[in-house]
């Protein structure tokens, strides 16, 4: 590595919290124990319940933590560690993290790390004295974000019991409007129900979503609260449903062991021009996607107000077309 590049990572080092206070020549050592590796968009640098067998240097790009069903609930920016606490806990993993875009890291290895603060007692009492006071400063933001949880729920209890309130009321109206409706005619109050969730129904965007993951599959229904999500595990299985049913918008894996999501393309353009089909993937490239006239894209993992504002867009955008 040349010597200005050197300098330069020294520099960038001991901004970070766990190196803080180092002396450059004490940061250099740390950077002798790292090995370069870069990481494509998608690729898992480390999974939850895993060993912590090493620490990372996030140098650019960017990393996502990740939660079950895909969902990130966290981005890391550079320059900062991953991983840290579990190497000098020896905890395993508590997440998983993967790269969103591609990254360059560097990885400390633990056991070589533990050499290293075993043969030098101040660089220890440094990273040490570094991480409590990480670890204090957490708790003290982990308080302050508790008192604004508390106060924000009491808020939505409140606004919740309005809900309720209004919900009762429109019960009421709903039942008495179907009691009158069934005196007034010829249908019983059971027949009259029917009919309103038959028509009701038909208001209700439709999107018939294609994967082989239960998990994706529960958070595409959680993001999309107020449409009817259809489910199909396989091509074939998407096909039948959208020739039975009336659909707004179709969600497709691109490449799984049951689903060809190009394929099925193909058949819905011959077949359904106009219905929207957005794919799904954490692997494929985006400007293949678009290439092969997909409507939309959407990376895992999946960011549910994201999914959400794209699915608005397309069934709004579907139905406007449709009424001009």
């Amino acid at each position: 590595m040349p010597p200005e590049s050197s300098q330069l990572l020294v520099l960038v080092l001991r901004k970070i919290p766990i190196f803080k206070g180092l002396s450059p020549s004490q940061v250099k050592n740390i950077l002798g124990l790292c090995t370069h590796k870069s990481y494509k968009k998608g690729s898992q640098v480390c999974r939850s319940n895993t060993p912590s067998h090493e620490m990372y240097i996030l140098l650019s790009g960017e990393l996502a933590v990740v939660a079950s069903g895909g969902i990130r609930v966290a981005t890391i920016l550079p320059v900062t560690t991953v991983g840290e606490m579990g190497v000098i806990t020896g905890q395993p993993r508590s997440a998983t993290v993967e790269a969103s875009k591609a990254s360059n890291i560097f990885v400390v290895k633990k056991k070589s790390f533990d050499d290293m603060l075993s043969d030098d007692g101040d660089v220890r009492a440094t990273v040490y004295k570094n991480i409590i006071d990480v670890l204090s400063e957490k708790l003290n933001n982990d308080n302050i974000r508790m008192r604004d949880h508390q106060l924000e729920k009491s808020e939505y209890e409140s606004r919740l019991l309005g809900f309720e309130r209004q919900l009762l009321q429109e019960r009421l109206r709903f039942d008495t409007s179907v009691e009158m409706a069934a005196e007034r005619g010829d249908m019983t109050k059971d027949e009259v129900v029917m009919q309103i969730d038959e028509q009701v129904g038909n208001l209700t965007p439709k999107i018939l979503v294609v994967v082989d993951e239960a998990d994706f599959c529960r958070l595409v229904t959680e993001a999309l609260v107020g449409f009817t999500v259809v489910e199909a595990g396989n091509s074939h299985e998407a096909l039948a449903i959208v020739a039975e049913k009336k659909l707004d918008l179709v969600i497709t894996e691109i490449l799984t062991p049951n689903i060809d999501g190009f394929a099925l393309l193909e058949n819905l353009r011959a077949k359904h021009p106009q219905l929207p089909v957005l794919a799904v993937s954490g692997n494929s490239d985006a400007e293949e996607v678009w290439i092969q006239d997909f409507n939309g894209y959407i990376d895992k993992p999946v960011r549910p107000a994201q999914l959400r504002d794209l699915v608005k867009e397309k069934v709004a955008q579907r139905k406007n077309e449709d009424n001009s």
